[in-house]
């Protein structure tokens, strides 16, 4: 088996913005950013279980999304980008792009 790779810095920095967007839309909406410690120690076993979990550095991170699993498994709005926990990334990326083309025509 081909050992997993992250994804470039250009996809982790995308990733981030998804999420940042997310992240402040649902702290206005609902007030609430994280998730219980039950949630949190459900997801962090799931990535655990993970073919793309990354143990082998300092912080455990997800090869897939590039991101640290620790703060990925606290957050409400975050998901894990195979789908096994969290919100759809589907919906993430509709949304996200829904509101960057808004903002491009605001801008032109």
């Amino acid at each position: 088996m081909t050992e997993k790779q992250y994804p470039s810095l250009t996809e982790q920095g995308k990733n981030l913005a998804k999420f940042s967007f997310d992240l402040i839309k649902n702290a206005l909406q609902s007030g609430s950013l994280m998730v219980s410690e039950e949630i949190k120690t459900q997801r962090l076993e799931i990535c655990k279980s993970c073919e793309w979990y990354d143990d082998n550095n300092e912080h455990s991170k997800c090869k897939k999304c590039g991101c640290f699993v620790l703060p990925k498994v606290a957050f409400a709005i975050d998901s894990c980008p195979e789908n096994k926990w969290g919100q759809n990334q589907e919906i993430w990326d509709q949304n996200f792009d829904e509101v960057m083309k808004k903002t491009e025509k605001e801008n032109t």
